[in-house]
């Protein structure tokens, strides 16, 4: 964490949320230890990564439609990057409940969710 905005813990394979969820609580439990003010609203960015440009602009469609801002960058002649961010806290069930929207997302415009990151706000 202590800056770093993307852990790099939920490279998962493609359609399991599970591990994310569990990260989450890991990253909760990080944050805590640091002393992070979980409660108070942030940049929270989230990666994902898509093996054709066009699914990548329709999930982003999708995602800017929930309330996020969105970059893609095209990787190689047709795959792509996603990144997704939104103001919001980071406590478990508002860091679920962002998984749980973006992940979904992403699946539909199969792509591959590689989790979130967001500063530590010290309390």
């Amino acid at each position: 964490m202590g800056g770093a905005r993307h852990s790099g813990l939920c490279s998962t394979a493609v359609g399991d949320i599970r591990p994310h969820l569990t990260t989450n609580v890991e990253q909760y439990s990080q944050r805590i230890k640091m002393r992070d003010d979980v409660d108070r609203a942030r940049e929270v960015e989230h990666f994902a990564n898509f093996g054709a440009i066009k699914e990548a602009r329709a999930a982003a469609r999708e995602l800017e439609a929930a309330g996020y801002a969105v970059e893609v960058e095209r990787r190689m002649l047709f795959r792509a990057t996603l990144r997704a961010t939104k103001q919001s806290t980071v406590d478990i069930e508002t860091a679920d409940a962002m998984v749980e929207e973006v992940f979904a997302i992403v699946e539909r415009h199969r792509g591959d969710y590689d989790g979130w990151g967001a500063p530590v706000i010290p309390s």
